[in-house]
């Protein structure tokens, strides 16, 4: 045999290798990394632009609060569970909220989620993604502990202001949010095995800004890493644009055209909560486990369900199921969902010629919904992450904070 048809042989075997084994792995659900769908829990540092007051970016979503200043961002779920001790063994998820005018004590983030059992139904969907949460605990503890990890790391006398967004068609809501955010703080934090940090700040009413959460996202495509627009903003504002904000409660329509906002739409059963209610549902129909989807975050990092029965002699018996089959089936049919509603809501994108895709969800899904757009060769498509490569999560509370900078200047 000729060399030239021993490589061909050799290669076209290679191939064919590589194929049987990548469908070994997909048959295994080792392609699909279910651990990028659960709520991120990081902090970075960074160089931002430093404005003349202490300018905090804050998103505070349904799944995961985030924060962006001058020195860093982070992110942890929105999930807290009130604990009476101090546990003697720390973890380096621990997030541990004090409130020092009470001593009532919460664990915040991965932590609190890992506590919850499969089973567990002490906490309602009602509670954690209702849109008027702005009173609940929860949500003091939250954004509290997120602005608290923020000012830590000040350290000189500027006045703090916050710059914040809510879902395009709840700014009505804007007051509630204020007053929910302001005023004097007085708590300690505990973050992993360091120990507690006094945190007391005051900020007020006058000090925070509310704008549509979409427009977070469009100003982190449209402001870049030092503070400045890029070349192409003028044209992209004034080219009609259109942004997709999809979370995990809301997939948030803002669009604008000649100038104008011509669309504002907020869909609240389309995003990653759908998801997982529909991967919840799946499991409780075929393996009769109920699984909250508070509960499923844990699943999502290890890739697996637990199912526990009996065997015929009454004995428990326990079986892990992966869950990548319930995640796949589920991700694709509220994709579809979400595109059916979106051609609706834009009049199949008619007259536009810029979309920005950002969210959470947005970044789960920014291949699937390119690919169903590839043929509008009249609309360019942005990442919301084009200026930093951050996670998309970060992109609303980037472009509050870019905004709130180069306002501040002026």
């Amino acid at each position: 045999m000729q060399k030239t048809e021993q490589c061909s042989v050799f290669c076209i075997f290679w191939i064919s290798k590589k194929n049987h084994i990548k469908e070994r792995k997909k048959e295994r659900g080792i392609l699909m990394d279910t651990s990028k769908f659960r709520t991120r829990q990081e902090f970075r540092t960074l160089i931002n632009p430093k404005g003349k007051d202490f300018i905090i970016g804050l998103d505070a979503g349904y799944s995961g609060t985030k924060t962006f200043f001058e020195s860093g961002c982070g992110t942890f779920p929105t999930y807290a569970r009130k604990i009476d001790e101090m546990l003697y063994l720390t973890d380096e998820n621990d997030i541990v909220y004090r409130d020092d005018d009470t001593g009532e004590m919460y664990l915040i983030g991965y932590a609190a989620q890992n506590m919850v059992d499969d089973i567990d139904t002490n906490d309602t969907d009602g509670e954690l993604f209702s849109r008027k949460r702005y009173g609940s605990k929860l949500f003091h503890v939250a954004c509290e502990a997120a602005i608290g990890k923020t000012v830590l790391q000040k350290n000189d006398n500027r006045k703090i202001v916050i710059q914040t967004g809510l879902p395009a068609s709840y700014m009505a809501d804007t007051p509630s949010l204020v007053n929910s955010l302001s005023g004097s703080k007085n708590f300690s934090l505990k973050i992993g095995s360091a120990p507690w940090k006094k945190v007391t700040y005051d900020v007020k009413k006058e000090d925070i800004f509310v704008m549509p959460q979409p427009t977070g996202a469009m100003y982190s495509v449209l402001i870049k890493n030092d503070g400045k627009y890029i070349p192409e903003a003028k044209n992209i504002l004034t080219g009609n644009i259109l942004v997709f904000d999809i979370g995990f409660g809301t997939f948030d329509f803002f669009g604008i055209k000649n100038r104008a906002v011509v669309c504002r739409e907020s869909l609240d059963m389309i995003g990653m909560r759908e998801v997982l209610q529909s991967i919840s549902k799946k499991i409780n129909e075929d393996l009769g486990e109920d699984i909250r989807v508070t509960a499923l975050q844990k699943n999502l990092e290890t890739g697996k369900i637990v199912c526990i029965g009996e065997d015929n002699d009454g004995n428990l018996v326990s079986e892990e199921k992966s869950i990548v089959p319930y995640l796949e089936a589920a991700n694709k049919e509220v994709l579809f969902e979400a595109m059916e509603k979106a051609k609706s809501v834009t009049n199949q994108f008619r007259g536009y010629k810029h979309l920005i895709i950002g969210g959470g969800t947005g970044e789960a899904w920014y291949d699937g919904i390119s690919k169903k757009l590839s043929g509008l060769s009249t609309l360019k498509i942005y990442p919301s992450n084009i200026n930093d490569r951050l996670p998309f999560i970060y992109s609303n509370a980037r472009g509050y904070y870019m905004y709130r900078y180069m306002v501040s200047k002026k």
